[in-house]
Parts: structure tokens; sequence; C-alpha cells
């Protein structure tokens, strides 16, 4: 896991140059269940597109509130596995804010998605995990990290309470990627689509995978600057 984190949980899919064996779309329900997850997909990214101001300020809004709650909380922390975790869960809870203005869009999309059906066992199962995931993403409890800097401090460094671990495991399973190449798992799904989709469908993916594009470049800009800003503030880096 990298320290400092970019936002993973935007871009969903990378550059499609591998093509994937044509699923069958004469078969009962692919052409369906392809032009519903097409139409789900592009209302959500518009809706988050439309609330990408909004995201952009929850996520400076999150690391400012953390700023001032515990200024200079880890400049005197020793610098273990223990600063390590709390730092990776400090980066990961203003990663994680931009969801708030989105909340209910994204439960919508994993509501739409959820039952979809391909005659490919593999699109089925994808397509039903990444509607946990974005629910999973819809309800991620943010953890109060200067409460758990403050009772490891009181513990002079020695224990780390277990809450940050919960919250770090499900954000862990939300980004995790798929095979092991660790190909983004809408990537996936995108690849297995392609051969199904008609024209009109591929031009609506098209237009989606700009928009996602684009919105993940400014919450990846806003969320790497609020980082930066909050791991001055608590000291992270003082030592």
């Amino acid at each position: 896991m990298t320290k400092r984190r970019s936002l993973a949980g935007v871009a969903c899919v990378a550059s499609l140059v591998v093509c994937a064996p044509a699923l069958a779309a004469g078969r009962p329900g692919d052409a369906a269940a392809t032009l519903a997850y097409v139409r789900a997909s592009a209302l959500f990214e518009r809706r988050v597109y439309a609330e990408t101001p909004a995201s952009v300020a929850a996520v400076e809004a999150r690391a400012s509130e953390i700023a001032s709650e515990c200024p200079s909380a880890l400049t005197y922390a020793p610098r273990d596995a223990a600063f390590q975790e709390i730092t990776e869960e400090t980066d990961l809870s203003v990663l994680y804010a931009w969801v708030a203005p989105v909340r209910s869009a994204t439960l919508d999309l994993a509501h739409a998605i959820a039952h979809l059906r391909w005659s490919s066992g593999r699109l089925t199962r994808l397509v039903r995990s990444q509607a946990v995931a974005e629910r999973s993403t819809a309800t991620l409890a943010l953890p109060d990290v200067c409460a758990e800097i403050a009772a490891w401090s009181a513990s002079a460094y020695a224990t780390l309470t277990s809450s940050a671990a919960p919250f770090l495991e499900e954000a862990y399973k939300i980004e995790a990627g798929v095979g092991p190449s660790e190909e983004p798992r809408e990537g996936v799904i995108a690849r297995l689509l392609r051969p199904i989709e008609n024209a009109r469908e591929r031009r609506i993916v098209t237009r989606t995978e700009q928009l996602e594009a684009e919105t993940s470049k400014r919450l990846s800009a806003a969320v790497t600057a609020a980082q930066g800003r909050l791991a001055a503030a608590l000291g992270d880096s003082a030592l």
C-alpha cells in the first residue's frame, strides 16, 4: 500500500486494450442485462460528476477537521508499524470523505446492478461483487482518527486501539483488484461487456468513461492536496 493515497475508488475503468472472449449476445437476458448496467453506470457517473464540487469540499473539510482537532499529534510518535497504520487510516479517512455527497447515488447504483445476470457466470459474479463494493463504499463509517492517536499517545505509544483495523480491512476490500494483475473489477467488467454492447450503448459507455476520467482527475487532485496538508498539520514527517 502506498503511504499517500490517490483516489483509487473513483478511477474505475482503465485503458481496455485486451479483447475479451466474445459473449453470445443472442443468449436470453444478456442484452437486457447489459443495457441495464450501461444505463445505471451512466446515471451514476452523471450524478457523481454533478456533485464533484461538493465531494471536493467534503474532502477538504474532513482534512481540516482532523487537523484542527489534533494539530501536531504525530510529531513525537515513533515511526513504527503502528505509525504506518494510523497514517494509512488517516489518508483513507480523507479519501473516502468524497463519498458523502453521492451516498444516495452510490446506493442506487448498487441496487440497480445487484441482481443482473448474464450467461457468463464470471461476468455475473463480478457485477454482483461490484454491487457489494458500492454498497460498502456508501456505508463505510469514517473513524475518529484523533481519538485513536490520543489513545495511542496515552499508552506511551505501546498500544494502538483495535478500532482502526476494521475500517482498514473494509477499505482494503473496497479497493481490491481482481486477478493476479490486480486489474480493477470495473475494468474487467467493461472488457467482458464490450462484445455485447451495441453501437448506441458503446456511445453511452464512451461518454460515461469521459465523465469518470474528468471526475477522477479533479477528486484525485483534491485528495492528494488535502492529504499533504493534513500530514504537515499532524507532524507526521517531523522526525
